[in-house]
Order: C-alpha cells, then sequence, then structure tokens
C-alpha cells in the first residue's frame, strides 16, 4: 500500500502484562487505508482492546511500530486528529446533551466562534431529535446516549475514528442510524476501526477485517457489498471409490489449487476458494486424481463461518 494511501501502519506490534509473562500481542502486522472501514472481531482475551489502547497512546507497547496518519501514534497532532467512540461511556448525567457537546467542543480545541453552528451539525448527522438537544442526560437511552457520543466523535474533525461496540445494545433504528453515520463518515474520507462482536454489522460496514487470536492475525478478509470475497465450495462424489486413501487425495487437490479443505467425509466435502478460477482449478485436480466428482456447488460464505474456523469453533467473541 503506498504511503500516501495508509491511514494507519502497525509493524510488529509486541505487548506484554505482569512483567513479561502475559502476551497481549504478539508480532501484531496491518495497515489500514485512508477512508477504509477495517473491522477487528476476535474471541474473549484475544488482544483487541490491548490494540485500541495502542492506537490511541493510552499503552506504550513493548515493541514495534504504529504510525497514524504517517506520524506515530503518541504525538500530540495524531491525538487531535483521532476520535474515539468507547463500548461504555461516563456521562455528565446533569448536562444536557448541546453542554455536552460545548464541553467536547473546547477540548478539541475547535474556533469558539462556530460552536453553535458545528454543534447542531453534528446532533443533526446523528438524527438526534431536536427536542432532546437541551434536555438533562439522565433522561437518554441508551440509544440516544450513543448517538451523542458518536456527535462527540463528529466535533472533533477527525481523520481517523476508532469504534468500540458502536452498536451494543442498541435497537434495530438505533443500529441503522449508527451504520448510516459510519457510512457517511467513510464518504467524508474518515478511517474508521471499529472493534466489535456484531458479525453481522461487521459484515454490512467494513471493507475489510482481522481475526485476531492470542495476541496475533490469524487472518484479514476482504468484504464486498457485504459479502466475504472467499466463498465455500461443496463437493459431492460417489461413493464407491478411493477407500481410505481419499482423505489425503482430496488434500491434496485442495493444495494444488490452493483451496482450504474444511470438511471431509466419505460422500462429500467442503473447500474454501478465492475466486471462480480457484474453484474451477480444485475440481480439475480432484478429477484428475481420480475423484468422480458428481455435483459442485458454491456457497455464500458468512463472517460467522469464518470467524469459528479461525477461532477454533469459539462462538463468543469479545
Amino acid at each position: 500500500m503506498n504511503q500516501d494511501e495508509t491511514a494507519v501502519e502497525v509493524n510488529e506490534l509486541r505487548k506484554t502484562y505482569k512483567g513479561g509473562n502475559t502476551c497481549a500481542l504478539d508480532g501484531i502486522s496491518f495497515s489500514v487505508a485512508k477512508g477504509e472501514i477495517f473491522g477487528l472481531i476476535g474471541p474473549n482475551g484475544a488482544g483487541k482492546t490491548t490494540l485500541i489502547g495502542c492506537l490511541l497512546a493510552l499503552l506504550k507497547p513493548d515493541s514495534g511500530t504504529i504510525r497514524i496518519l504517517g506520524r506515530p501514534a503518541d504525538y500530540v497532532s495524531v491525538r487531535k486528529e483521532t476520535g474515539y467512540v468507547p463500548e461504555r461511556s461516563d456521562f455528565e448525567h446533569w448536562m444536557t446533551g448541546r453542554q455536552f457537546l460545548q464541553y467536547h467542543h473546547g477540548l478539541a480545541g475547535r474556533d469558539s466562534r462556530t460552536q453553535k453552528r458545528d454543534i447542531e451539525e453534528a446532533l443533526e448527522m446523528v438524527e438526534l431529535a431536536r427536542s432532546a438537544w437541551d434536555r438533562r442526560l439522565r433522561t437518554y437511552s441508551r440509544g440516544m446516549l450513543q448517538r451523542l457520543n458518536l456527535a462527540q466523535l463528529l466535533i472533533g474533525k477527525p481523520k481517523l475514528a476508532l469504534l468500540d461496540e458502536p452498536t451494543l445494545g442498541l435497537d434495530p433504528t438505533g443500529v441503522a442510524v449508527v451504520r448510516n453515520i459510519i457510512k457517511n463518515m467513510r464518504d467524508s474520507g474518515i478511517t474508521a476501526i471499529i472493534n466489535s462482536h456484531q458479525l453481522d454489522e461487521v459484515e454490512r460496514l467494513c471493507d475489510r477485517v482481522a481475526f485476531i487470536r492470542q495476541g496475533k492475525i490469524a487472518s484479514i478478509e476482504t468484504i464486498k457489498g457485504g459479502n466475504i470475497t472467499d466463498y465455500m465450495m461443496y463437493v459431492r462424489w460417489s461413493e464407491n471409490l478411493l477407500n481410505g486413501s481419499l482423505g489425503a487425495i482430496v488434500q491434496e487437490a485442495a493444495n494444488l489449487s490452493q483451496s482450504v479443505l474444511t470438511e471431509c467425509h466419505h460422500e462429500w466435502g467442503r473447500f474454501r476458494v478465492r475466486d471462480h478460477h480457484a474453484a474451477t482449478g480444485l475440481i480439475k485436480e480432484l478429477v484428475a486424481r481420480g475423484v468422480p466428482v458428481e455435483e459442485a456447488v458454491p456457497e455464500r460464505m458468512r463472517l460467522e463461518q469464518l470467524f469459528k474456523g479461525e477461532s477454533g469453533g469459539e462462538a463468543n467473541n469479545e
């Protein structure tokens, strides 16, 4: 990826706790393009929260580098251009929504002369009802507080946004609003990194997603139009062939076609393939080795399938 097109670059990042006895991040490397929505998923304790802390320069890694917008993550200029929406926020419930944003407008160092306009634009962008702008936060629902949190992020005019569980606990209407806000952020050139266990929303929103497991990146997947670019291929073959050697032959065909054998049974198998060319190559390799293929059917691959495979079948996410 060209340096001018890169918003975030992480190289061999390592972070330990308890005097080095617990490794939270173990040599993580990845890059995020400007304007990209990049997802982080993985099981509990995988290291996602630690990674977010390092990106925000709240945690100091043991080794490795992080560059954000071409500069080290702990530069003051980088912090000014980075916005953050935590999973849970502590609000001063005596404040009104407008007062909360006035406070953050000042923290962001924005021009006080444009404060009123900036705040109202942000509130309109997150579709918070005007009747709520001057109400105490103690009267806000969970969804209203999350919209206010997003307005707080927008107030700072960030170039990079880090969002931790942005749709957690929201009703379907609230989820749709947050989804549109994040898409609008991308359209305006803001890069976003989302840590979430809401796999359906990650599929809808993200351009790519990283699977983190035991402090390492297990894989990075590309998503287009809500679909994983990889897909599953179900292949059925005749049962009266190849006795005990079937497994080895099918595995060899998968390796040669750059496919991944995920299941192999006496009468059928399932493979993960990158594209149509790889799928065609897989069938050719199977037939060339004497496997009588009777049916080959592509299946759309869901993020949940990938997650379960990468996490060894664990269904719980952080």
